[in-house]
């Protein structure tokens, strides 16, 4: 199995991300990097790992749809997993395969890895599925059942229930609490969220909703207490 990474001052955290190299991931494992951290990028694929690589992270193929024991492998020594993970498309079969299926299977290797603590990102109204927009309702079951799964692991976790993703610019500034009216909010701000989590004792074992707002991230976590 991969080895521990050295060890460094107690607020580097080892964080390995998976779907690192999708829309939000990206900005995830940059913010992480930028904090200092030790970042493993897990991708589906060598494709996209010069990207990510650039970013000063350890890259590593990391397929939660393919065999557990790889993915194993792939988050030992890990202290904390930030899942970024999606379907590619829409069909049911790819989001129950991905966002159903190999959440569960990430959230298996996880435990069986050693990881401490485990950062989903989930959806608005995926507790809830039947109040969201019909349109989405696969993917928002999908969510709920593998986010129960998460709630019932031996993981320290956190799941976060972004409204509708944009790629605007980041504001730094947020909405958060448990349920909230539907709203949106961009990919950068709820990858700031998912990386301010790691630093907010009050995230721990909760899950909410982040939708665009006023408050700075780091105030709108700790309202959570």
């Amino acid at each position: 199995m991969r080895g521990a990474w050295p060890s460094g001052r107690l607020s580097v955290m080892r964080v390995t991300v998976l779907g690192a190299s999708g829309r939000t991931g990206i900005h995830v494992v940059r913010l992480l990097r930028g904090r200092g951290h030790q970042v493993r990028a897990g991708l589906r694929s060598r494709r996209r790992a010069e990207q990510v690589a650039g970013l000063g992270a350890e890259t590593v193929v990391a397929d939660v749809t393919a065999d557990a024991d790889d993915l194993v492998e792939a988050l030992a020594g890990s202290e904390v997993v930030i899942s970024a993970i999606g379907a590619p498309d829409p069909d049911q079969a790819s989001v129950d395969l991905v966002d159903r299926d190999g959440v569960m299977t990430a959230i298996r290797a996880a435990e069986k890895a050693g990881v401490s603590r485990f950062v989903q990102l989930s959806a608005q109204f995926a507790d809830s599925p039947d109040q969201g927009d019909r349109l989405v309702r696969s993917i928002l079951m999908a969510k709920q059942i593998s986010d129960s799964v998460l709630r019932r692991s031996s993981l320290n976790w956190t799941i976060v229930r972004p409204g509708t993703l944009t790629d605007d610019q980041p504001t730094g500034h947020v909405k958060i609490a448990g349920h909230l009216e539907p709203g949106r909010v961009s990919r950068a701000d709820v990858a700031a969220v998912l990386v301010a989590t790691l630093e907010e004792p009050l995230a721990e074992n909760q899950g909410f909703d982040v939708i665009g707002g006023e408050i700075p991230i780091p105030s709108a976590l700790a309202s959570l207490g």
